[in-house]
């Protein structure tokens, strides 16, 4: 009977201890994270889901297995479809986004299932974007568009991808004509090299590898910077490209005084959005607090990686990822935009590039 008894509290030991350990165990231990690009491998999208996914794998308790997959369509609505409609959600299904996607789910834009309220961002990569002009049509300065020698002429692949340039344009007063159906903006740059666009906008790493060069040899000029928000709500300049000036103070060089109005309201939502958003990793906002909160512990961690951010500054441009409560509030900023800037905004894209909105 002894015996026994003392063989039960062993066994009682062993699977008290084995319970505990069980307990203990990190949430990701033993798993398999997919990244969900809703771009084409080689972009910009791609090399920032690939550059965290690559790095955050060793910064998680449990050091799972982190796999990229690749689902373009629509400006990764297609990824963001499935993400909130079929995906996992249990946190081993992560999405790798843009701000140009929040953007467009703020919108309501026609055929996209998801809510801005589905999704909690883990964290981003801010990306400016530089509007530039051709010396050979004329253009020498901002001045230029409101008084071109040439007609204005802008190629847009998709409206929301060169809203920046969109709404500086307009918020400046130039009259211009936008050629729509490049494939992307690698396209767009080429039409602009073979003179059949005088207006281009590429993000600032692009620009300052490509068209900068044009600008070093005259035949181009840039003209405003798109900018990013500070923490007051204020537009400052890009911090790759600190000597451009931004759409606001240009707008007081050729108007005498701050821009306002709904154009303005638009561009700042836009700059929240494409600007202080860039690139984004988000998950599911109900999936288990165990793995948001082992995922926010691993950003953290990763973001203090001096390894890591010596790599990331390679490519990056001087760029700093956001994470954590100024995320949180930068993706809330574009929640808030207004009704009445909201329908404008809306309006403004259905009559002039024929977006639908649900």
């Amino acid at each position: 009977m002894l015996s026994l008894l003392k063989s039960g509290l062993a066994s009682a030991m062993v699977l008290g201890m084995t319970a505990v350990a069980g307990a203990q165990a990190p949430y990701y231990e033993g798993k398999t994270v997919t990244a969900i690009v809703g771009f084409s491998p080689g972009g910009g999208t791609d090399f920032f889901g690939r550059l965290v996914a690559e790095n955050i794998g060793e910064h998680i308790a449990g050091n799972p297995n982190i796999v990229v997959e690749n689902m373009p369509g629509a400006g990764s609505v297609l990824a963001s479809n499935y993400y909130v409609d079929r995906a996992e959600r249990d946190g081993t299904e992560i999405l790798v986004g843009t701000g140009q996607l929040l953007m467009r789910i703020v919108l309501g834009l026609e055929g996209s299932t998801a809510s801005l309220a589905d999704l909690q961002p883990i964290v981003a990569l801010p990306m400016g974007r530089i509007t530039f002009g051709s010396t050979e049509a004329g253009i020498e300065g901002p001045s230029d568009l409101l008084d071109p020698a040439q007609p204005l002429v802008l190629g847009v692949p998709e409206v929301i991808s060169t809203i920046d340039a969109v709404l500086g344009l307009e918020l400046l007063g130039a009259d211009y004509r936008a050629i729509i159906g490049y494939e992307g903006k690698s396209e767009a740059y080429l039409a602009f090299e073979r003179g059949e666009l005088n207006l281009d906008a590429q993000t600032t790493p692009v620009f300052l590898q490509q068209p900068a060069i044009a600008v070093e040899e005259g035949r181009a000029v840039p003209l405003f910077a798109q900018g990013l928000l500070d923490n007051q709500g204020e537009l400052v300049r890009d911090p790759a490209a600190p000597d451009i000036p931004t759409v606001q103070e240009v707008y007081r060089e050729l108007h005498g005084e701050d821009p306002s109005g709904p154009v303005w309201e638009a561009f700042k939502a836009a700059v929240t959005a494409i600007g202080n958003g860039g690139k984004i990793l988000m998950i599911h906002s109900d999936a288990p607090d165990e793995a948001k909160d082992a995922l926010a512990a691993a950003v953290q961690s990763l973001l203090a990686d001096e390894e890591f951010l010596a790599e990331a500054a390679e490519s990056t441009e001087g760029y700093d990822f956001v994470a954590g409560s100024e995320l949180n509030a930068a993706v809330q900023a574009v929640a808030n935009m207004s009704d009445e800037d909201t329908r404008w905004l809306r309006d403004f894209l259905t009559e002039n590039f024929e977006m639908q909105f649900e």
